[in-house]
């Protein structure tokens, strides 16, 4: 069998971070809600948008740091010699 070099690294979970921010977007869009004035605020627009948008940017947050996350595990990475079985 031939000899392989392989790279070793962690490699975050994409998917896992944007629904990790993107539920902490929308406690923070409930927060901010239940901070506005009784009067200023409908009954279900004004919530509903803040979740979605709150969600959304949290949604993106939490990918642009798994991806700062992924490159600083770029620099990590260890390299070994691996043989292939079958």
């Amino acid at each position: 069998m031939a000899k392989e070099t392989v790279r070793i690294r962690k490699a975050p979970k994409y998917l896992s971070f944007m629904l990790l921010f993107a539920t902490i977007g929308f406690v923070v869009a409930i927060v901010v809600y239940l901070n506005i004035e009784e009067l200023a605020r409908s009954n279900a627009s004004i919530f509903g948008l803040l979740v979605g948008y709150f969600s959304a940017a949290g949604a993106g947050f939490g990918l642009i740091f798994s991806l700062i996350i992924d490159g600083i595990s770029r620099m990590r990475t260890k390299t070994a010699v691996a043989e292939r079985s079958r």
